[in-house]
C-alpha cells in the first residue's frame, strides 16, 4: 500500500507523520524530503550521494559522521553536506531527521 506524500501548501507535522524508519515526504525531479526516524543503537552504514544533503534533526539525538569525523546532532540542528561527501549515522536516542537531497542536473 503506498503512503501519502505531503501536498503542495499543506502544513505537515513532522513528529507524527508516516509509519515507517523512511517515509519520503516529496520526491520531485529535482529534489527528495525524506523523514527518517531511528530508534536507540540503530545505525545506517557509511553512504554517499551524488548531491548535495541537508540534514535537520528534529527530535531526539544521534551521532553523525562525515568523512570519517563525528557530529553531535540533537533537537533543532541542522547540517549541510556536498554532494559525494560520506556519511553515516548512528542513534543515541529515539530520533527523527528531516533529510533533503537535491539531485545534480544533467544536460
Amino acid at each position: 500500500m503506498a503512503h501519502e506524500h505531503a501536498n503542495p501548501g499543506a502544513v505537515m507535522d513532522l513528529l507524527t507523520f508516516g509509519e515507517t524508519m523512511s517515509t519520503a515526504l516529496v520526491k520531485e525531479r529535482e529534489f527528495e524530503s525524506i523523514l527518517l526516524r531511528l530508534e536507540p543503537g540503530r545505525s545506517i552504514p557509511e553512504h554517499k550521494v551524488d548531491g548535495p544533503i541537508t540534514v535537520q534533526c528534529v527530535s531526539g539525538a544521534c551521532a553523525f559522521t562525515v568523512d570519517g569525523e563525528p557530529r553531535e546532532m540533537v533537537a533543532g540542528s541542522w547540517l549541510y553536506l556536498r554532494g559525494g561527501a560520506l556519511h553515516a549515522l548512528q542513534a543515541d536516542e529515539p530520533c527523527t531527521l528531516l533529510v533533503t537531497i537535491m539531485f545534480p542536473h544533467h544536460t
